[in-house]
């Protein structure tokens, strides 16, 4: 059980650093999809996605929850990251998971959510509040992706 949970931890640790987190992002994208314009689009769902956390983050303006109780692995602090609703890592994670929803690689992606959603709690950064609210916030986010996908990308070919 010790090593499940250093393993966990490891990973928690990793994907926290957000780089590290979005490099893996991009790496799945461009080995699961091998459509350039479905990449091209599930990339547009990510970037709606990070511009509505950064919305939703600055409207609620939550406190972190290692703020008030410090977490041994730290609290994210720039400005952009500071509030903790919605989950930022998990709304990424849970939107590409929906991305490959009719996909067979939909297991992995689904496991890599989930993953990441414990891990943010795991790690003291985020509540299962935050975790709730990234998990609503995936499906309108690529909603809003197909919407402005119809309208202005695929029309035009």
């Amino acid at each position: 059980m010790d090593f499940f949970l250093s393993l966990f931890t490891d990973f928690s640790l990793l994907m926290n650093n957000e780089i590290i987190f979005f490099g893996l992002v991009l790496l799945m994208v461009f080995l699961a999809e091998k459509r350039p314009e479905k990449r091209k689009k599930i990339l547009f769902a990510l970037l709606i996605t990070a511009l509505l956390i950064v919305v939703l983050k600055n409207a609620f303006a939550i406190e972190r929850p290692c703020i008030a109780s410090p977490s041994e692995y730290g609290c994210p602090s720039s400005p952009l990251t500071s509030s903790s609703f919605p989950s930022g890592h998990a709304s990424i994670a849970f939107v590409l998971m929906i991305a490959f929803l009719n996909k067979p690689s939909f297991p992995v992606f689904w496991v890599f959510a989930l993953l990441i959603a414990a891990s943010r709690i795991f790690l003291g950064v985020h509540t299962f509040e935050d975790i709730a609210g990234a998990i609503v916030l995936a499906p309108i986010a690529y909603y809003i992706t197909d919407v402005i996908w119809r309208r202005y990308f695929e029309r035009n070919k």
